[in-house]
């Protein structure tokens, strides 16, 4: 029968899939007919004839072409929303507590809409909220995360560009290649994939062979190519996990050929947010690949008396301009006008298995928040500074990543672009936590301490060749 099948093996589990459930024909030779079910289910095993039937209820009373199934331990309900190999489109979408009780907590909800008017026509965004944490993900924009909220405390910034802006509107050679700026104002961005960092010259192949000079705009392009895919999941056993998964192909004739699989997680009534990705070389041929988390906060963490805590290895500021301030570098001060960025490169500590974390804290420590990563996955952090004024855009970046935004070919002279042969992947994970409280906040602050004791910090007080250019 169509709608049931059973796949392979999975971790020494059958797992069922389950399709959509199409309209019924009752021609006795009809798959699909009530009399060829009944036969089909009464040679069923009984528990995979009670699974089916309850998972075929959820959809119908959803009213979706989604799929309920079974992998390993943890089954998973989804919904298809974007898949454009397969000409599937959803417009609107909604799925919360009061359609699926999963058996922990009220008030979650995923929301699917497409915005219209403006620069913002046409972008598709997915609110996840888990009843505590909520964050728009932009699948017209990369799979980038507009905004959020925690408890109340807003995540994100106000940057002078207001409204998403549709990938349609934005020129990356725009003023000497700093159009990408012309829609930024996201919460977490990727920077990628065939490059990040400053506007910069570089060698490419061109269609017929030869080496050509071409201008690299800043960041990549990967934060204004739309999805090809998007979907909604939620968990339906422990740990109850929601979220949004997509993939974006960053390709072109005679150029890279790349796959991002993403998948943004969090869980019922959470307070973090983790962000898995896989970048493909999808091509034939050998690729360059970069990546980096553009993090940026404004208030309520970001304020006079704010600071970083980070387990520091070393630390030089990227140039002259940011050499004026390296005496506190880890400190923010109140929104300036006129103020001209600050950029400072970083090398971590990490523990036993790898892994780091940095915090940002408000002026009396009640309030942060942090990213955890593992340094084999991203060896290198940027911190951007910008307390400009209000209007201008008061905010900090905080930055994970595979290389430091530098041009690319000066990252290539230093050893820190990942190449990837045909088919080979590069996976990488962030985790973003909120942490409210005095005795939460000292916690984390308390575990990074512990890795800082052990190694006292070099500062570099001017820019090093190994870092940053000359």
């Amino acid at each position: 029968m169509e709608n049931f099948r059973e796949s392979r093996k999975v971790s020494g589990r059958r797992s069922v899939r389950l399709q959509a459930p199409k309209p019924p024909n009752h021609s006795s030779t009809n798959p699909n007919s009530p009399a060829s079910i009944w036969k089909t289910l009464i040679a069923c095993p009984y528990h995979i004839v009670i699974d089916w039937v309850i998972k075929r209820w959820i959809m119908m009373v959803l009213d979706c072409d989604c799929e309920a199934r079974s992998s390993g331990k943890v089954r998973v309900f989804k919904k298809v929303l974007t898949d454009v190999r397969r000409g599937v489109y959803v417009k609107n979408w909604r799925i919360s507590s009061e359609d699926l009780d999963i058996g922990k907590g009220d008030g979650w909800h995923i929301d699917k809409r497409r915005l219209l008017g403006g620069l913002s026509d046409g972008v598709d965004v997915v609110e996840v909220n888990n009843g505590r944490l909520s964050f728009v993900v932009v699948p017209t924009r990369g799979m980038g995360i507009w905004k959020g909220t925690f408890d109340g405390c807003f995540l994100g910034w106000d940057s002078p560009v207001r409204e998403l802006v549709h990938p349609s509107y934005v020129n990356l050679e725009d003023r000497g290649g700093l159009g990408w700026l012309n829609g930024f104002n996201e919460w977490v961005v990727r920077c990628g994939l065939e490059s990040n960092g400053v506007p910069g010259e570089d060698l490419i192949i061109d269609n017929m062979g030869n080496k050509k000079l071409v201008r690299l705009p800043l960041h990549g392009r990967i934060a204004n190519i739309p999805a090809s895919e998007v979907r909604a999941f939620v968990g339906l056993d422990h740990p109850f996990e929601l979220g949004v998964k997509g993939v974006v192909y960053e390709r072109s004739m005679f150029g890279p050929n790349l796959k991002l699989s993403t998948s943004i997680t969090s869980e019922v009534g959470g307070n973090w947010l983790k962000i898995s990705d896989v970048i493909e070389n999808v091509g034939g041929i050998p690729a360059e690949t970069q990546l980096l988390y553009h993090c940026n906060y404004g208030a309520p963490f970001l304020e006079d008396g704010a600071h970083l805590v980070t387990p520091l290895r070393r630390v030089a500021p990227r140039d002259r301009r940011a050499s004026e301030g390296i005496g506190d570098f880890a400190s923010f001060g109140p929104p300036q006008t006129g103020f001209v960025e600050q950029v400072y490169f970083f090398e971590l500590l990490g523990d036993g298995e790898g892994r780091t974390r940095v915090l940002l804290v408000n002026k009396d420590g009640t309030r942060a928040t942090s990213i955890s990563f593992s340094l084999r996955q991203f060896p290198y952090f940027t911190l951007w500074k910008n307390t400009a004024s209000l209007s201008d855009g008061y905010v900090v970046g905080l930055e994970p990543a595979t290389n430091f935004p530098n041009s690319r070919r000066f990252e290539r002279e230093r050893g820190r672009v990942i190449n990837l042969k045909p088919g080979e992947k590069y996976a990488a994970e962030m985790v973003i936590t909120v942490h409210l409280g005095t005795e939460e906040v000292q916690n984390i602050k308390g575990w990074i301490k512990n890795l800082q004791d052990a190694v006292k910090p070099e500062v570099f007080r001017n820019p090093t060749s190994k870092f940053s250019p000359m």
